[in-house]
């Protein structure tokens, strides 16, 4: 039996020669020198971690990208978010209330930020588990590389993942010598970055590492002052109403005031700091260790309508366009994430290898939204005040949310012990995870009907716990003269609970709770007319604490659940350079439930009961992955070329919105414009059925002459609904026939519970949100000799056709549910001498300009959308100096 390939050979018996089982490439070797890097003659090998082995990427049977430092700081990547189009299937989203990422792999994705969801994509640094979403906002910076693994990972990472894992390795202490680099940088919009590195060797078996990075940039929104006075719209006699202005503004005042762009929605301000130790205690034993801390001091991100779609209809936009936005909620985020790692490695023998990663990491946040955006109806919609009161479109608009405080700590907690040998290798562990989380968080809603009074609901949670515990091994075995079996196993349970949560108020405007008793509504004879703005104080509402809020329902709870995941591979060597691999792969995300809600509705039941109280629990979600691949090198280890067939099974999909919950009775009879008025609805997770996933990802990499360097990926994704039988039709409605959009489905009113008030569509067939059927890269840089320096012109497109945010796929031009196609181009022009001592670049983004949605919502005041979006152009100039 021939032995098996390289990555799995057992190496010298040195303790940095046997810590390469663990440990990523830059810990393991030398920076390349500038006379190296200058003269390639064939690509340089990449190392990953994909399989908890240091590994040379193309002979990883796993679909994973890495993405080197160089490439990061080129593209301007310094959070998660700016990923978006360097790595094949991956989509990045932002839910702007709560500061979550939303991130998608091959159309699999959570659309719950808060803390009782779970991400589809594990979020890991340096291979240790990170359980917020938030948390993946957090600067990206002195980093070895980050790792994208796409498909279920079940085995291996963390607390196990339906979509795939982002692992983000930062730099390692390096023992051999002191050095560093300083990076500034000035950018459009004001922008201004440092960053800065300083390793420090303290003898052969000690060393330090420092980072820092301070980004700061004024918002690309122009951000107006909102102090609109139109007043309510009062009868008159020819039946049009007229509006009373009476010189104080609709919206409330509480926070509001004038900023500037440096305090704008879309600015940016933050920073963050890492101190890294790494120690070599004995010859068989080193730890690293280090502490990091994250501020982000900014706004936050406000939707905005789609100007484009919007073009030429009654709701388009100003002469101000697409970034503009009337706010009297100014944006605040202060949120900080501190961090401990721990990485402790002992070699027991020249065999065998123990590990035990630790993390804890303490997240707060506070957060104020504006979450209507300035949104307003059109003076010929808002409907007259009548004194029963409006039960449609009100003078103004004035909705949003409140983070007041929060904090998130976890304990993560992983055992490994590795074991090789010439034939065989695995890897076997435990993972533990434990949150506790705290947040009292508030939504407001201040204008509404029927009398245009506030109403809303405050959420206090102190004590909501995750536990998530998970026993795995994993192991490769040569069956034969080069062909290599892999086979893996993971037993995980999770375990969720509410302890004393709060949930209060109400989804009503009929009385004036909300006021806390400091407000009487106006009134004239037959009437009394909403507040104004300047009515409102501090004394009212969220900023009075839960005191104020009616009907309070105590949340007390738990649940678990477990699973078995597993993954079986076959790896052929077709030569030295080239192989072909195949795996099948299972995922698994645990269910879940949310605040204890009434099913009546605060009322009567159709069947006569009242207060029937839910926890609106859901099950878990799975993913079943095949994959057939190739990766190689080829002609002189000039080009590398990876091919990946998938074919996913998506059971049990997990989807947060409004659901009907319950019916309750009435005294009166349902309009035709609400037939469904007595369907109680909450927000809730559900599982709302299966797909079907299958695509091809080409990844490639050439070096087509000297100095020339050319990269890129293509992929197509086929992801389509196999059955989603509740599906809710319910998107612009009122509009869909002015626009000439297929009409909305009518209202199912039968007995069936899980249907009753909603819509019915079927959406089989179509294709699952964030999930572009094709997408492709292109990238290239050359390096030019001028004497003593080199300048290196370098140059990126990446393309995206369709891509919708909801299983409707509403094809249409004006109210359609998609991003429509896109290229984007990135370049950049670098000089340095030969010493590389220092380096002057000049770069840009998104140098086209696109408007790209990466959320998408219906307007709430009429035909039109209502989104979030990544960043306009940018563009700057970076100088470093290297000591």
């Amino acid at each position: 039996m021939r032995n098996l390939p390289s990555p799995l050979r057992l190496r010298p018996t040195a303790l940095a020669a046997t810590l390469m089982l663990s440990l990523p490439v830059q810990a393991q070797q030398a920076p390349s020198s500038p006379a190296e890097t200058r003269d390639k003659k064939e690509l340089p090998q990449v190392v990953v971690t994909a399989t908890r082995t240091a590994t040379d990427l193309l002979k990883t049977p796993v679909s994973v990208t890495a993405l080197k430092a160089d490439d990061l700081v080129r593209d301007n990547v310094k959070e998660m978010m700016d990923l978006t189009g360097m790595v094949p299937n991956l989509q990045l989203g932002l839910s702007n209330g709560d500061s979550g990422v939303l991130a998608a792999i091959r159309g699999v994705t959570s659309t719950n930020f808060t803390e009782i969801g779970d991400p589809a994509v594990g979020i890991h640094i340096d291979g240790i588990y990170s359980p917020r979403p938030q948390g993946s906002l957090a600067l990206m910076f002195d980093l070895d590389q980050v790792e994208v693994l796409r498909g279920a990972q079940g085995t291996l990472f963390g607390r196990n993942s339906t979509a795939g894992v982002v692992n983000i390795i930062p730099a390692k202490p390096d023992f051999k010598s002191n050095y560093g680099w300083v990076s500034a940088q000035l950018g459009n919009y004001k922008g201004r970055q440092l960053r800065a590195v300083h390793n420090q060797s303290l003898g052969e078996n000690f060393a330090l590492r420092a980072a820092l990075m301070v980004d700061k940039r004024d918002s690309y929104i122009e951000q107006e002052q909102d102090l609109r006075d139109r007043g309510v719209k009062l009868p008159t006699p020819d039946g049009k109403g007229r509006f009373t202005p009476d010189g104080k503004p609709d919206s409330d005042q509480r926070l509001n005031r004038k900023v500037g762009p440096s305090e704008a929605y879309g600015n940016s301000d933050q920073w963050a700091a890492r101190l890294t130790a790494r120690w070599a205690i004995s010859k068989t034993l080193e730890w690293t260790g280090g502490f990091e801390h994250y501020q982000n001091s900014g706004a936050g991100d406000v939707g905005l309508k789609d100007c484009e779609m919007a073009a030429g209809t009654r709701w388009a936009c100003g002469p101000k366009g697409q970034w503009h936005a009337i706010i009297n909620v100014p944006g605040k985020i202060d949120m900080s994430i501190d961090t401990l790692r721990s990485n402790l490695v002992w070699k027991l023998d020249e065999r065998t290898e123990l590990g035990y990663k630790l993390a804890y990491a303490v997240q707060q946040r506070a957060q104020n939204h504006d979450d209507d955006g300035g949104q307003s109806w059109l003076d010929s919609e808002v409907d007259v005040m009548q004194p029963w009161g409006n039960w449609g479109r009100q003078h103004a608009l004035d909705r949003a949310s409140y983070t007041l405080d929060s904090r998130y700590k976890s304990w993560v907690h992983e055992l490994q012990l590795k074991q090789q040998a010439r034939n065989w290798r695995y890897v076997a562990g435990a993972f533990l995870l434990d949150e506790k989380n705290q947040i009292n968080f508030a939504q407001d809603m201040l204008v509404e009907a029927p009398y245009g009074m506030p109403y809303g609901q405050f959420y206090a949670q102190p004590d909501r716990r995750i536990a998530s515990r998970g026993l795995f091994a994993q192991g490769d075995l040569q069956l034969a003269d080069r062909l290599t079996g892999t086979a893996g196993i993971r037993f995980s349970r999770d375990k969720r609970s509410d302890n004393g949560g709060i949930s209060a108020g109400l989804w009503d405007a009929g009385t004036p709770w909300y006021y806390n008793g400091k407000h009487t509504p106006p009134c004239v004879p037959g009437l009394c007319t909403p507040h104004n703005g300047s009515d409102l104080s501090l004394a009212m509402g969220p900023f009075a604490g839960l005191g104020v809020y009616p009907s309070p329902v105590v949340n007390s709870y738990s649940k678990s659940w477990s699973k078995t995941t597993y993954r079986l591979g076959l790896q052929y060597d077709l030569s030295k350079t080239d192989m072909v691999f195949a795996s099948l792969a299972t995922g698994y995300r645990p269910g879940g439930f949310g605040d204890k809600f009434d099913t009546c509705g605060g009322g009567t039941c159709v069947d006569g009961g009242s207060k029937k109280y839910s926890f609106l629990d859901y099950g878990p979600e799975t993913t079943r992955n095949i994959e057939i691949g190739y990766k190689g090198r080829h002609y002189g280890n000039k080009l590398e070329l990876s091919a990946t067939y998938f074919n996913t099974q998506y059971k049990g999909m997990h989807v947060t919105g409004m659901t009907a919950v319950g019916q309750k009775k009435l005294d009166r009879t349902c309009a035709d414009w609400e037939p469904a008025c007595d369907v109680v609805n909450a927000w809730k997770t559900e599982n709302i059925g299966d797909a079907k996933i299958q695509g091809l990802e080409l990844e490639f990499k050439l070096l087509p002459w000297a100095g020339g360097n050319l990269s890129g990926y293509l992929s197509w994704l086929d992801a389509k609904v196999k059955s989603y039988p509740t599906y809710d039709d319910s998107w612009m409605c009122g509009y869909r026939k002015d626009f000439g959009a297929p009409e909305c489905a009518p209202v199912y009113m039968g007995s069936d519970p899980s249907k009753r008030g909603r819509r019915i569509l079927d959406v089989t067939g179509h294709q699952l949100p964030y999930a572009p059927k094709t997408s492709f890269a292109l990238n290239y840089a050359h390096e030019l000799g001028l004497g003593d320096y080199r300048l290196t012109p370098s140059i990126g497109m990446r393309y995206q056709s369709r891509m919708y945010f909801s299983v409707r796929n509403l094809d249409n031009d004006k109210i359609g549910d998609y991003q429509k196609a896109y290229t984007n181009w990135n370049a950049s022009l670098r000089i340095a001498p030969a010493s590389e001592d220092w380096s002057v670049e000049l770069w840009g983004t998104n140098l086209s300009n696109n408007i790209v949605k990466n959320w998408m919502g219906q307007g709430l005041a009429g035909g039109y959308t209502f989104n979030s979006y990544n960043p306009p152009r940018m563009y700057g100039l970076r100088a470093t100096f290297n000591y």
